[in-house]
């Protein structure tokens, strides 16, 4: 199962890449952020970090670019995790 997550280096992005590179089911996850996302410093040892690709999206308003688009077409599944945070 290919995964993508938003919001990647949130709070809740972050442990749902955490959980998926453990999981064995997921072969992919595809992490879209607005800055490069790595896996989680408290992977445990058993985690896959090999499955994680990252992917810097500035620009959520506007159609995404063919490029990024090629990456997320064939995603079985997709954690919208992108929020803002108040000020």
């Amino acid at each position: 199962m290919k995964l993508i997550v938003t919001g990647a280096t949130g709070l809740v992005g972050s442990e749902v890449i955490r959980l998926a590179l453990r999981n064995p089911d997921i072969t992919s996850v595809l992490a879209i952020a607005r800055k490069p996302v790595t896996p989680p410093a408290n992977a445990e040892m058993k985690a896959e970090k090999s499955k994680l690709r990252s992917l810097v999206l500035n620009d959520w308003t506007n159609t995404y670019p063919e490029s990024v688009k090629q990456q997320i077409k064939d995603a079985d599944a997709c954690i919208w995790a992108l929020a803002v945070t108040p000020s």
